[in-house]
């Protein structure tokens, strides 16, 4: 069977979830908030909680997942909130946005649309629900590109600033890398990946393990070489970044397959040039904008709204 995974879909979307502990069927329904003129129930916020914790292909944001269940009824009410700034903004998601978010999900995983509706029902999830979350998480990208990402003006001054500020964040890293990798063309990669990994678990050796276990393609060869670190993609920059030399990786997914890394040698090198990276500057310093106007927003939201929480 494909497990898959959504690969940044929504950015950070912060939709509820509560604990797996109070996931239970046989939890009788009742109120647990009252959001300005509407009502939360239990079975209302457990159904995201379903998705989230099951789905392959979830919008929710992957931090909230540790949270304790008081935290994550505030994420849930800051969802709502989102939503009621929607409908007076008349903010809409319509069929078409959901429409090309779903063929995103499908174009990043490789997969059709029956094999995500199958992927989905093997989860035991709800096809509507599925889209509900997704409908849920582009309204809160649309009101914030509207409320708080329109104020954000990065003149060259502040970008310059950051990066002098920031200068440890660019500096040239080549990592010397082996490497196994397992296309997700395969019906059972990952099983074949844990399998790869236990094998490393039992102690032997990762080029053996490589060369049992590789498929062609994405540097599969066991000594990938240096790489520079800017080349990786996402995932496994961060993977490799947990690691010190002799060590190997958990099982990383990404569109292409199951990887597992282990670092030879870091080789580090100069700071690079301002204009180099300017852009990943005004990346780094928009995020971290967007974040304390966010926190702003919805203080105000709060603020300006009747809340009462019964648990």
């Amino acid at each position: 069977m494909k497990r898959l995974i959504l690969i940044g879909l929504i950015g950070c979307a912060l939709l509820p979830l509560l604990s797996p502990g109070v996931c239970r069927a046989e939890v009788t329904d009742r109120i647990v908030a009252i959001v300005n003129d509407e009502v939360v129930t239990l079975r209302e916020v457990e159904r995201f909680v379903s998705v989230e914790k099951k789905s392959r292909f979830s919008s929710m944001n992957e931090y909230m997942r540790n949270m304790q269940i008081r935290e994550k009824l505030d994420a849930f009410i800051e969802g709502l909130l989102i939503n009621q700034q929607a409908k007076k903004l008349k903010i809409e998601v319509t069929d078409k946005d959901i429409q090309e978010a779903v063929d995103g999900i499908k174009k990043q995983n490789m997969i059709t649309d029956d094999e995500l509706k199958h992927q989905l029902k093997n989860d035991n999830i709800d096809y509507k629900e599925f889209i509900r979350g997704i409908r849920m998480g582009l309204t809160r990208q649309k009101v914030l590109a509207k409320v708080i990402m329109t104020e954000v003006n990065l003149d060259e001054k502040s970008l310059k600033a950051f990066y002098d500020a920031h200068l440890g964040d660019y500096v040239q890293e080549e990592y010397r890398l082996h490497h196994i990798f397992i296309s997700s063309r395969r019906g059972d990669a990952a099983e074949r990946a844990q399998e790869a990994r236990r094998e490393l678990d039992q102690g032997k050796p990762f080029e053996k393990v490589a060369a049992d276990f590789s498929d062609e393609g994405a540097g599969a060869q066991a000594d990938a070489g240096f790489t520079k670190k800017e080349e990786l993609i996402p995932e496994l920059r961060e993977a490799v970044a947990l690691l010190m030399p002799g060590n190997y990786s958990n099982v990383v997914r990404t569109p292409f397959g199951f990887h597992l890394l282990k670092l030879i040698e870091t080789k580090k090198g100069d700071v690079r040039p301002y204009e180099s990276v300017k852009d990943a500057v005004r990346a780094q310093l928009f995020q971290a904008e967007a974040e304390k106007r966010y926190k702003a927003f919805i203080a105000k939201l709060r603020s300006s709204s009747y809340i009462e929480v019964k648990i």
